[in-house]
C-alpha cells in the first residue's frame, strides 16, 4: 500500500471518523505501535543507495576515460557505459562469473585487501584479435588465454585501471595496480564467501563486438573511506581541492595550440570607382597617423595594441598595451 493517500481516500476517511466508524484514538495508537521491517541477516546492507549511486556516476567518468583511451589503442570506435551498481555477497558475484573468464586481481593502495576486475573471454578475445591486426571478430571456442595473450590483455587492463585511478582521484586518492591474474573464479578468493562486496558492471562494444566487464570491490575494503562516496563529495569535495591542478594542466595542454594572429594597419573607406581604378603604385591613405597604435587580432578578437616595425628582414610589431573591452568580453 502508498503511504501517499488520494484525495478521495482522505474524503472517506474523514467521512468514517465524522460517523462513527473508524475511531480516531485507535488510527493514533496504530500510528505509535513499533513497525517491523524485514531484516535478512545473511544479505547485510552495507552500502546505501547514495554511496551506490555515486559509485555509478563516478564510474561513468571511469567509462569516458577508456573510451578514449581504448578507441586510440585499437583504432575502432570503442563505448563503455555502466549497467549497474549493486551489493552482493562475494560467493554471488562468483557463482555469476563464466568458466574460465579473465579475472584480474587488483589493490587500491594505501586501502589494504584486494579487489577483481573481471572481463569475459568473448570481448578479450576481440581486443587481442584488433591488437594482433585484425577485425577484432575472432572468437575462438572458450579456452584460457596463452601466456602471449595474457601479456596483451595485461597491457589492456593496466591501462583500465590507471583510468580507475584519474576517475576515483575525485573523490578517494587511490592508485590501482594489479596483483594476479587467474582464469578460474574459485581461485580468486580475495574475500569470505558471505562477505558483501559492491559490483559495477559495464557492456562493452569494440566495434561490432559486445561483451561485459565487472568491478568488485569489497566493503571490508572500501570501509575506511565509505564516508566519502555521497554525492556531495563528488560534485564539491575533492574536485573543489583539484581545481588549481586541473588549471595548470589544461592551460599546459592549451600551450601548444596554434592560433591565427592578425595586425590590422589601418582602414579607409574608398567608393567603388575609386576601387576599380586603383593601379600599382597608387597610395591609399590609412585612418591611423605615423607613430600611432595598430590593432592586433587574436582568432579574429582585438586583444592587442602594438607598434609596426621590421625584426631583421620581417615585418613585425611590437607589443604596447592590451585592448580592455576583450578582457572585460572574456570575463
Amino acid at each position: 500500500m502508498s503511504d501517499v493517500l488520494s484525495q478521495s481516500e482522505i474524503d472517506a476517511l474523514l467521512s468514517a471518523i465524522s460517523s462513527g466508524d473508524v475511531d480516531a484514538a485507535t488510527i493514533r495508537d496504530e500510528a505509535n505501535e513499533p513497525r517491523v521491517r524485514t531484516f535478512d541477516f545473511r544479505r547485510p546492507s552495507k552500502f546505501s543507495k547514495e554511496q551506490l549511486r555515486t559509485l555509478e556516476m563516478l564510474h561513468d567518468n571511469f567509462c569516458r576515460l577508456v573510451q578514449n583511451q581504448l578507441s586510440a589503442q585499437l583504432r575502432t570506435v570503442v563505448e563503455l557505459t555502466v549497467v549497474s551498481a549493486d551489493q552482493v555477497t562475494y560467493d554471488e558475484f562468483v557463482r555469476s562469473m563464466p568458466v574460465p573468464t579473465l579475472i584480474n586481481i587488483i589493490t587500491l593502495e594505501p586501502l589494504e585487501g584486494n579487489a577483481i576486475f573481471e572481463v569475459n573471454l568473448p570481448l578479450a578475445f576481440s581486443i587481442i584479435d584488433r591488437l594482433a591486426g585484425g577485425p577484432g571478430t575472432h572468437r575462438p571456442k572458450l579456452r584460457e588465454l596463452t601466456e602471449i595473450e595474457t601479456v596483451l590483455m595485461r597491457g589492456v587492463a593496466e591501462g583500465m585501471l590507471r583510468a580507475l585511478t584519474e576517475a576515483w582521484s575525485a573523490i578517494v586518492p587511490v592508485e590501482f595496480r594489479p596483483v594476479g591474474t587467474e582464469m578460474n573464479p574459485q581461485f580468486a578468493q580475495v574475500v569470505a564467501p558471505s562477505d558483501m562486496v559492491v559490483l559495477i558492471t559495464f557492456e562493452a562494444h569494440v566495434g561490432a563486438a559486445t561483451g561485459m566487464m565487472s568491478l568488485c570491490i569489497p566493503y571490508l575494503v572500501l570501509e575506511p573511506a565509505i564516508a566519502k562516496f555521497s554525492a556531495q563529495t563528488y560534485f564539491s569535495g575533492k574536485k573543489v581541492e583539484n581545481q588549481p591542478q586541473l588549471r595548470q594542466e589544461i592551460a599546459h595542454e592549451l600551450g601548444g595550440v596554434e592560433v591565427p594572429v592578425t595586425v590590422e594597419l589601418g582602414s579607409a573607406g574608398l567608393m567603388v570607382s575609386d576601387l576599380l581604378a586603383l593601379a600599382p603604385g597608387d597610395v591609399v591613405p590609412l585612418d591611423i597617423r605615423v607613430g600611432g597604435d595598430v590593432t592586433v587580432s587574436v582568432a579574429g578578437r582585438r586583444a592587442f595594441r602594438a607598434q609596426p616595425g621590421v625584426q631583421g628582414r620581417r615585418m613585425a610589431v611590437q607589443i604596447t598595451g592590451q585592448i580592455d573591452d576583450v578582457v572585460a568580453g572574456a570575463c
